[in-house]
């Protein structure tokens, strides 16, 4: 079962009614079969590849383009507009990609891309190509190809199979309670596995999906939940602390038809849980740990008096996640494990990257640990540990106090090399636009609330941290 089945039983059981809406159209779930078939037939002429590149903003489009390639038998390779041309070029090549198919805007920049050897087609080139043929849908494992976004190191590919997006998607509707009544908001790219994720969910179940197209604009956000009666809001950490701006009033009358958030990728900050139990008077706050290789690992929902709020939840379904402890400590933090349907069994082409899978364990990098009820915990990653004089410690340890201070936006930690201890920590700040925090005041504040090996032995204010578009901090660019 793929993908396509999930459309193809909406055919079926709602026809006529609104699957997608953009900001330029909306189309039924007939309209977006045949247009997803024809999409099909359109690309018959590049069948000696197996792979093709899709770069889109969020849009009808950009589905009828990803289900069609999926339904001629081909895989997906999808990428983030903004992509540097080396990193396109990068995963052009590692992917062996037929063509390139995008917007207008994107096909005139990416056409000044020197390296980039292969076709650029506009979508509307793609469905007027006169030459189509009847492609009749071929068996193929992979669904999509997606380059991770590469925090530590450089991105690495990661195909998704049929299997593990069926998977997948029955653990989220199961979990999230996902129906055909749900008209889901979605403002996250769908080059990410979040983003698809809920496209699948929604396919799945044959609910309404609204697409847009700018994770930033609050105020779009907020009158779409009441333009179209949303009842399901997928977003990302960043997005639901900035919401928190507006005030708490005004929040509880936009989201009152709201019966989910759902938000992942990073750890949510407690008082973003917090103040979204109070905002969602009938709704509530979820949240999933995993990986591009690993999706919906855990799922979190977070219930008025759980008192996790710090938690990405419990093990999903037929999931299995351990924690390996190599410290000579004994401490309850170790190496997170995962194993399961959800998990890849080989990178894209990648020996290297590989042997991060063992016996079907995927060692995912983080760090974490399981409280005495099985709710798992995150607290950084392995190759962010900062080892000072013997002491280990994590960069979110220390970023989870700082924060804690009146007039820090963000801050970010990591180690600097020293030569008698090994390396000592060293803290960037983001002052708020109106704080006059000044470094004296950071420090105090460290040396109350943190032990004495943790304290920065360097502060400096910068502009902004690096993040992915995800809110993980690229702490390769901060050394």
């Amino acid at each position: 079962m793929s993908v396509i089945d999930f459309l193809k039983n909406n055919v079926e059981k709602y026809p006529t009614k609104t699957a997608i809406i953009d900001d330029q159209r909306s189309i039924s779930f007939n309209e977006l079969f045949e247009e997803v078939k024809n999409f099909s037939d359109s690309i018959s002429f590049l069948d000696e590849k197996n792979v093709i590149t899709v770069v889109a903003e969020n849009s009808i489009s950009c589905i009828v383009a990803y289900l069609g390639i999926i339904n001629s038998g081909k895989i997906v390779h999808l990428v983030p507009h903004e992509i540097s041309e080396d990193n396109l070029s990068n995963q052009i090549k590692i992917s062996n990609s037929a063509a390139i198919i995008s917007t207008s805007s994107i096909k005139k920049s990416y056409s000044n891309y020197k390296s980039i050897k292969i076709p650029i087609f506009e979508f509307k080139e793609i469905l007027s190509n006169q030459n189509k043929k009847s492609n009749k849908s071929k068996e193929n494992e992979f669904a999509y190809l997606i380059f991770t976004s590469g925090t530590t190191s450089e991105p690495k590919g990661v195909s998704i199979s049929h299997s593990m997006v069926k998977f997948t998607t029955k653990n989220i509707i199961k979990i999230l309670k996902y129906s055909d009544t749900d008209i889901d908001l979605l403002p996250l790219p769908l080059h990410h596995s979040f983003g698809l994720g809920c496209v699948h969910s929604s396919l799945y179940v044959g609910s309404t999906l609204v697409l847009l197209k700018n994770v930033s604009d609050l105020e779009q956000i907020l009158e779409s939940l009441k333009k179209y009666n949303i009842t399901t809001f997928a977003a990302i950490p960043a997005t639901l602390t900035k919401l928190l701006k507006f005030d708490r009033n005004t929040l509880e009358k936009y989201f009152s038809n709201i019966r989910l958030i759902i938000t992942n990728s990073t750890t949510i900050p407690k008082k973003t849980v917090e103040n979204f139990k109070i905002i969602l008077k009938n709704g509530h706050l979820a949240t999933y740990y995993g990986l591009t290789e690993a999706s919906r690992s855990t799922f979190m929902i977070f219930e008025k008096n759980n008192g996790r709020e710090e938690s990405v939840g419990k093990t999903a379904p037929q999931v299995k996640i351990k924690i390996v402890n190599e410290d000579q400590n004994n401490s309850k933090i170790g190496k997170i494990w995962i194993k399961g349907e959800n998990v890849i069994k080989n990178y894209w082409y990648n020996t290297e990257a590989d042997k991060n899978i063992v016996d079907g364990w995927l060692q995912t990098g983080d760090m974490g640990y399981f409280d005495d009820q099985n709710y798992l915990f995150l607290k950084g990653r392995n190759d962010e540990i900062i080892n000072i004089g013997g002491e280990k410690v994590t960069p979110f340890e220390i970023e989870e106090i700082v924060k804690e201070i009146s007039g820090i936006e963000d801050a970010a930690v990591f180690g600097i090399e020293h030569e008698i201890f090994g390396q000592v920590i060293k803290l960037n700040v983001v002052r708020r636009k109106d704080s006059n925090l000044d470094k004296s005041q950071i420090l105090s504040y460290c040396i109350k609330n943190l032990e004495k090996f943790k304290v920065p032995s360097k502060i400096d204010f910068v502009e902004k941290i690096p993040k992915t578009d995800y809110g993980k901090v690229k702490r390769f660019m901060l050394k």
